[in-house]
């Protein structure tokens, strides 16, 4: 038999108003998700955390786990990561977000300790963010532009009805490419080096 409980006996049993206000019956891309990044606390747009689509960080806050996800005691989620490595790459987001044509692209954190890099580029990889933390780009650079169609993040691909030359790059970061993979569909000839 389930019995209804007077809002001041959930008050006593340690459901705050301020915990319930802040679970909606519903989830938006514009939601203010409280975050407690390995003992700091910060807000972010839900928008920013599910920007990198197919991310884990995406998945994760894409809002269908909120239930489950880890929370401290006041009801923030739970990061386990050091800020001063989880902050650059929210700024990084937020910075994309308004990225303009006309502005120089926004370049991926970078950091004057190698030790430091390597745990952000540990984080970012496990978040499932490095396609765009350290965005990668298809250039033409011989052919008729007309004759190919170029998609780009997150399935980058070419589709070219005549002979031509592509280039990898890399976009807003010096981090080296240094694999990649090829997917042939129906080709007649190819060159790949």
């Amino acid at each position: 038999m389930k019995r209804s409980v007077p809002e001041n006996d959930e008050e006593e049993a340690g459901i705050s108003a301020e915990k319930r206000q802040r679970k909606p019956s519903f989830q938006q891309p514009s939601d203010v998700l409280h975050l407690n990044v390995g003992g700091t606390l910060t807000a972010v747009l839900r928008r920013t955390l599910t920007s990198i689509e197919g991310s884990m960080l995406a998945s994760r806050f894409s809002g269908r786990w909120d239930d489950s996800l880890e929370k401290d005691r006041d009801g923030n989620f739970f990061i386990d990561q050091p800020i001063e490595l989880f902050q650059p790459m929210i700024d990084y987001l937020r910075a994309k977000a308004c990225e303009t044509m006309l502005a120089p692209p926004v370049t991926s954190p970078e950091f004057d300790d190698v030790r430091k890099l390597q745990d952000f580029v540990r984080m970012v990889e496990y978040f499932g963010m490095t396609a765009g933390i350290y965005p990668t780009e298809l250039e033409m650079c011989r052919g008729e532009i007309s004759t190919a169609e170029i998609t780009g993040h997150p399935h980058l691909g070419v589709i070219s009805t005549e002979y031509a030359t592509f280039t990898l790059v890399t976009r807003g970061h010096k981090r080296p490419i240094r694999s990649f993979s090829v997917i042939l569909g129906d080709v007649e000839k190819i060159e790949i080096g």
